[in-house]
């Protein structure tokens, strides 16, 4: 008879845990092609906005002054016209700050890490893995396999929106990823109260990023249930956010209560671009997320009786209805990036109703495990070769290289015109302010009248206008009359200097 010490020394083979590597491997090959793609810098509104705020807070402001070029009475042109993208006019020639202030406060925090240069591509990077990784315990949570929950990490990894939105310094990846750490916490909370804490504080930092992120209230309440413990512990862990975005407001914009984003903000919803916006949904949500994601409409009868799957519901619904009826969602497929918050949502919904048909009606019929496994390998090359085509087709992962074109003409403009020169500008405005020192005028607020005031009090000041290429004909033509001579190019920006006619 053997003895009991030789039956313990033999332990039972380890199972081969394969998604596992599979997740790594993919983890590491997808942060090499942020890094290879990444163009996170002061470029167009958004992200010289968050960049010039993130600076301010720096330094301890919320507004700066305007930078009028000196003997100009500010007063007698539109309230805009020294105002560069991702700024508000206020009083006292100052301004201030549209967006949000969470990444900025993001980006404030990576500086003190590592440095100005470094800390964009380095939030953005983070928040994009991030994002990624958290996919699979979503998938658990929801109750999906490892596999399958592997395939959800991969399905939001190889969305040619999810680059986009990476490799350029925007919010809708770090309010992605926030998103899915306040429900995973919510949902953890159900068997550690305290988690609530951490959900709390998670949905606030969601606010401060993404305003909208609050829809996610929702989702969490599905979590927390009728707990009056958890939903204080939420409250707890929400209230310094939410404290900090009122002292903000007060400071910036005069009133705990207002935006950047001004009193318009209403106009630019309407019920008449719904039906517009639905067919944007039907269009480009298949491309983005595969048909997979699709199967997430069937989800509220499919997973009717379990609990996670209302959590996935009342998170997806509010997202897909609040943005419906904004204005610019149908304008282009990226527009669809206002509803990432959500897409992991879709994605693991989808994937819950595959399963269940899976096991359904195509589980039985799998003669082994080896031939399952097989269709999971090739529904994985499907799913490559689906990113890979339309990558290429909306050339998503160019972007980057893109943004640095800013980055690159206002290095230009430093190096090749003198101090005291004045800027006319638009589309380059917000990335001048960051990059540059120079006064700049918005030719987009100028008409020949106000342009003559504004060529009479520069005197000898050299006027240039940096400009793209859509905004040429506009601009040089019909506002600021005159003779332009074209002194330099960097790719397709161009830079021309004004001299008096005749």
């Amino acid at each position: 008879m053997d003895s009991p010490t030789a039956a313990s020394t033999t332990l039972p083979p380890r199972p081969v845990v394969w998604w596992r590597a599979l997740l790594l491997i993919g983890l590491v090959g997808y942060a090499f092609f942020l890094i290879r793609h990444v163009g996170a810098l002061a470029g167009a509104s958004d992200s010289s906005g968050y960049l010039n705020n993130a600076r301010l807070l720096a330094a301890g402001q919320t507004a700066t002054p305007q930078r009028i070029p000196p003997g100009i009475d500010a007063v007698q042109f539109d309230s805009f016209t020294f105002i560069p993208l991702g700024f508000r006019p206020m009083p006292d020639a100052t301004m201030a700050p549209t967006y949000p202030i969470g990444l900025p406060l993001v980006l404030l925090a990576a500086a003190k890490i590592a440095g100005w240069e470094l800390a964009p591509p380095l939030v953005m990077m983070v928040s994009a893995l991030l994002a990624v990784a958290l996919m699979f315990p979503l998938g658990r949570a929801a109750g999906l396999t490892p596999g399958w929950a592997a395939g959800g990490a991969l399905l939001l990894a190889t969305c040619p929106l999810t680059t986009f939105m990476s490799v350029q310094l925007m919010s809708d990846i770090p309010a992605t990823t926030v998103a899915l750490v306040a429900i995973g916490c919510a949902w953890r909370s159900r068997t550690r109260q305290r988690w609530a804490l951490a959900a709390g504080a998670c949905l606030a930092l969601g606010g401060l990023i993404r305003p909208t992120n609050f829809m996610l209230i929702l989702p969490i309440a599905v979590c927390l249930g009728l707990n009056g413990r958890r939903w204080l512990l939420l409250g707890l862990g929400g209230f310094p956010g939410v404290l900090v975005q009122l002292i903000y407001n007060s400071a910036a914009y005069g009133n705990l209560f207002a935006s950047g984003y001004g009193d318009d903000l209403g106009s630019k919803f309407s019920f008449k671009i719904v039906p517009a916006t639905l067919i944007h949904y039907a269009r480009w949500l298949p491309v983005l997320l595969t048909p997979v994601g699709i199967l997430a409409l069937v989800l509220p009868w499919v997973g009717r009786r379990t609990r996670f799957a209302w959590v996935l519901v009342a998170w997806t619904v509010p997202f897909l209805a609040f943005y419906a009826g904004y204005w610019h969602t149908h304008e282009w497929w990226w527009y669809l990036r206002f509803l990432l918050p959500a897409f992991p949502a879709i994605i693991i919904g989808g994937l819950w109703v595959l399963r269940e048909l899976w096991v359904r009606h195509l589980g039985p019929l799998m003669p082994s495990p080896l031939v399952a496994r097989s269709c999971g390998i090739a529904a994985i090359i499907v799913i490559l070769i689906h990113a890979a085509f339309w990558h290429h087709r909306l050339n998503a992962h160019l972007i980057g290289f893109g943004e640095s074109i800013y980055s690159e003409s206002s290095t230009w403009a430093r190096e090749n015109l003198p101090a005291d020169a004045i800027i006319l500008t638009e589309q380059t405005s917000g990335a001048l302010t960051y990059y540059t020192d120079f006064s700049l005028v918005r030719w987009d607020s100028l008409n020949p009248e106000k342009f003559a005031q504004l060529t009479a009090v520069a005197g000898k000041r050299p006027l240039v206008a940096a400009l793209f290429p859509h905004e040429v004909q506009p601009a040089l033509a019909p506002r600021l009359p005159g003779r332009w001579q074209e002194i330099g190019a960097v790719r397709h920006v161009t830079f021309w200097q004004w001299s008096p006619e005749g």
